[in-house]
């Protein structure tokens, strides 16, 4: 975490819909966790924590018949059986295990230390490799059902795939307790783990076929968009194509902003009906701001709501817990949460756009506001405290604090280890030139009504990238905006988009996505299209068309 006008270098070193996730703070686990340990992880908020972490966008390989690249068409087999490769002998990994399942070799083993991997190489092979990633703080195995649902969809197209838990076992080591005293396990989580693992898989990949892929691809969301920018900008060799969703890259600045918020509203927090009356003033107040009504705030840096200017302060005879107005300290509270985080009086993160207050399909479908469970959760603690605290314990200081409350951090001095988990976890580099020179292409997508992440904070890491570029980072890199998408997915915005095959295109036939087109859902049918626009363009209305065709919109 750095001031945000920094530009620091990092050290070297419809098939089945998927609404995939594999966030699993650790704590779907039958290992015994004491009740205090249970308690800061918020065990009681587990229905909403499955699905919080997601690794690939709401809809890959949809738009595979448009693709230019015949991706589908596999043809390449295997030169040696599955079982010889528990043979391999070499310090670099140990397989485990090596079987047929389902016309698939399925490889399992470890990279010194813990990094446990599962490579998966099809009978019928399209000769490309797809690494996926990790949501949340990573350690999820990779027989849990949210990763083999996307294993399986990926395998169905012909790639071999990758996947590694980066060195820790969230079931035995809940949260972030995995960094507990422990460097090593730290800088796998950080960055080690996802390119070891690639590395293995594709010595794995030649040993079988006899030969090398052609295209190797990376793709994830939140935690895996941070991987997905780290393997860019550290190791720019091991994929082609880089899909990073929602990416957590300012990973440090995210954590204090977590807390920044949290700290805004937890003295007087707003209850489930006051948000959803703050998402209607704010789209009552907005949504007209691009010409057209539709529910959607197409750019929310346009939209200037000030809670104190324009929300209901209760009279002394209203109570602050029906919908209808807000205490004067709740308004304070969101002026704060909205405003830029600061720490030792530097600005370390942006200022938090509105339009993630509004409703739309969050995690299994469900419609409720975005805030929950991020922001608020009536079922207990909210995600970002969850998420947040974990940082404060066990990376922050050089002194791992188990029992630290972060609501008592002193916003006005710098954590004593802030500067080494910053070099370690944050994927902040603009220099990608060594990746654009080996032919990398690097495409991401951003929700702008995401509870946790700031999309700003994707803008701020293009704009540096296109500076040190010379104003020709559009070359090798794309950054799409989405109306009205939450985190990686969901919302009331067109969130059901194919950023795969747009990126395979790029890569493999040089013809980068002008527009993606996207969709919003409901009860599975489309109900509205909308071209989703490489930054800074931005969806622009021919104020004539019907609304819910693509075709009555631009990128301008």
């Amino acid at each position: 975490m750095k001031a945000l006008s920094s530009k620091r270098k990092v050290p070297p070193t419809r098939k089945k819909r998927i609404w995939g996730c594999q966030f699993g703070m650790g704590i779907y686990q039958h290992t015994p966790l004491s009740k205090k340990r249970m308690d800061h992880l918020g065990w009681y908020v587990l229905p909403l924590l499955v699905c919080v972490g997601l690794t690939v966008d709401a809809a890959p390989f949809d738009d595979a018949e448009k693709s230019r690249v015949g991706y589908r068409k596999t043809w390449i087999q295997p030169k040696i059986s599955c079982r010889s490769l528990r043979s391999i002998t070499t310090t670099e990994f140990t397989v485990v295990s090596a079987k047929i399942v389902d016309d698939v070799c399925r490889v399992s083993g470890v990279i010194p230390r813990e990094i446990r991997f599962e490579v998966n190489l099809p009978a019928a092979w399209n000769g490309r490799m797809m690494m996926t990633g990790n949501g949340g703080l990573a350690g999820q195995p990779p027989d849990g059902a949210r990763y083999t649902a996307q294993r399986n969809l990926i395998l169905q197209f012909g790639f071999a795939t990758a996947y590694t838990d980066t060195g820790h076992d969230n079931r035995v080591e809940p949260g972030g307790s995995f960094a507990y005293n422990n460097l090593d396990k730290l800088l796998d989580f950080g960055y080690r783990g996802v390119h070891l693992t690639a590395v293995m898989a594709k010595q794995l990949i030649r040993k079988y076929y006899n030969r090398s892929e052609n295209y190797s691809y990376f793709m994830g969301c939140s935690n895996g968009g941070r991987q997905a920018l780290m393997a860019a900008q550290r190791f720019p060799s091991d994929f082609d194509g880089i899909l990073a969703g929602a990416p957590a890259n300012d990973f440090t600045g995210l954590k204090f902003s977590q807390a920044h918020r949290m700290n805004a509203l937890a003295d007087h927090p707003l209850s489930l009906s006051q948000v959803a009356s703050l998402g209607a003033a704010i789209y009552d107040h907005c949504d007209v701001i691009d010409g057209v009504e539709d529910g959607l705030i197409n750019d929310p840096r346009a939209c200037q709501f000030e809670p104190e200017r324009d929300l209901p302060t209760c009279t002394s005879d209203e109570k602050s817990s029906v919908s209808s107005c807000y205490t004067r300290e709740q308004v304070q509270g969101l002026e704060q949460f909205y405003s830029t985080v600061k720490v030792a009086g530097q600005a370390v993160y942006p200022a938090f756009p509105v339009g993630s207050e509004g409703s739309g399909p969050t995690y299994g479908g469900v419609i409720a506001p975005g805030w929950v469970p991020w922001v608020i959760n009536p079922h207990g603690r909210p995600l970002l405290d969850v998420l947040g605290s974990e940082f404060f314990r066990y990376i922050t200081y050089i002194v791992d604090e188990p029992d630290f409350n972060w609501n008592e951090f002193d916003f006005k001095s710098k954590p004593d280890n802030l500067d080494m988990a910053s070099d370690i976890l944050d994927a902040v580099d603009p220099d990608l030139t060594e990746f654009e020179r080996q032919g990398g292409k690097l495409l991401s997508y951003f929700g702008w009504a995401d509870p946790d992440i700031n999309p700003l904070s994707a803008i701020h890491y293009f704009d540096q990238v296109q500076e040190v570029a010379d104003g020709e980072a559009g070359n090798f890199f794309r950054l799409f905006l989405v109306p009205g998408m939450f985190h990686c997915m969901g919302g009331p915005g067109p969130s059901d988009f194919d950023a795969i095959s747009p990126l395979i295109d790029w890569v493999e036939k040089g013809v980068a996505p002008e527009s993606i087109a996207a969709r919003h859902l409901q009860d599975k049918a489309v109900a509205f299209e909308r071209p989703l626009c490489p930054y800074p363009q931005v969806i622009t209305y021919d104020g004539r068309g019907d609304v819910k065709e693509a075709s009555s919109f631009s990128c301008q």
